[in-house]
C-alpha cells in the first residue's frame, strides 16, 4: 500500500494532537521553538518538524530518574510544564 503524503499541520490540528491550545502552538512558532512556514496568512507546520520536536522533547526511561525537570508527569503520562516568572520589584514608597 503506498504511503499517504504528509500534509502540514495547522496550529489547530497540532493543538489537538498535543492536547494544548492553538495559541500555545502559535507562541512556539513565534519563539522559534517550532519551525513553520506561511501560505499567505495561514501558518503551517510540517510533519517532519513536529516529529523532530517530539523526539527532542521525549525522554528515555533512563533519563527520567536523574532529571531535575521543572515539570511534573501525571499518572496518565501527561506533562505539566511550569514556567518561571520574573520577580516583581517593589517600588520604594515616596515620602510626602
Amino acid at each position: 500500500m503506498p504511503e499517504q503524503p504528509a500534509y502540514p499541520y495547522t496550529p489547530e490540528t497540532l493543538a489537538q494532537r498535543w492536547h494544548c491550545s492553538a495559541e500555545t502552538v502559535r507562541d512556539m512558532v513565534r519563539r522559534r521553538v517550532l519551525p513553520a512556514f506561511r501560505v499567505g496568512r495561514m501558518m503551517r507546520i510540517t510533519q517532519a518538524a513536529v516529529e523532530e520536536y517530539e523526539c527532542k522533547t521525549s525522554e528515555s526511561d533512563d533519563s527520567k530518574e536523574g532529571s531535575l525537570s521543572s515539570g511534573m508527569r501525571m499518572a496518565d503520562g501527561a506533562v505539566i510544564a511550569l514556567r518561571h516568572t520574573r520577580k516583581r520589584m517593589q517600588s520604594a514608597k515616596r515620602a510626602t
